[in-house]
């Protein structure tokens, strides 16, 4: 399939929006973004796979997040964005809630091998915190290899 320069365009600006809101795309989209990262290997079980928030919709007041993301704007900014997003199964999803990042992280990101199973998962367990800049460089990553498979470039 040809894309002609107003379609591509059109494309990347809607990968910078708010990814988690188009509900009929963003499981697809995170799941092709994983194999992509995974080199191709994953394999899943679609009905247990789900969408989960690492910076929470609505954090509680006085918990990290809250320090870490003190302007309101700036977190519904990133909330459902691309960058924010990640793959668990339901039932940790479930668990994960409102966690503080590094709760989260250390509880329901990685398995008892200290991994998770989705790729797209598992590079948010590198990370020392999850801040605005943090966002801001994921985003630009995961655009740029969905941009790069698409060859919207």
């Amino acid at each position: 399939m040809q894309l002609d320069d107003a379609e591509k365009k059109e494309i990347r600006k809607a990968l910078d929006g708010d990814i988690y809101t188009v509900t009929r795309i963003r499981l697809p989209l995170l799941l092709r973004l994983d194999e992509l990262l995974s080199g191709g290997s994953a394999v899943y079980n679609h009905p247990i796979v789900s969408v989960e928030h690492v910076l929470p919709q609505n954090p509680a007041s006085g918990s990290q997040w809250r320090v870490d993301f003190p302007d309101d704007a700036d977190r519904e900014q990133w909330v459902h964005k691309l960058a924010n997003l990640v793959l668990l199964t339901r039932r940790k999803n479930s668990q994960a809630g409102n966690l503080d990042f590094q709760d989260k992280k250390s509880k329901y990101f990685a398995t008892k091998a200290g991994v998770s199973n989705f790729a797209l998962t598992s590079k948010v367990l590198s990370e020392n915190a999850w801040t605005l800049g943090t966002l801001k460089r994921r985003q630009l990553e995961l655009i740029g290899a969905i941009e790069t498979l698409w060859r919207l470039k």
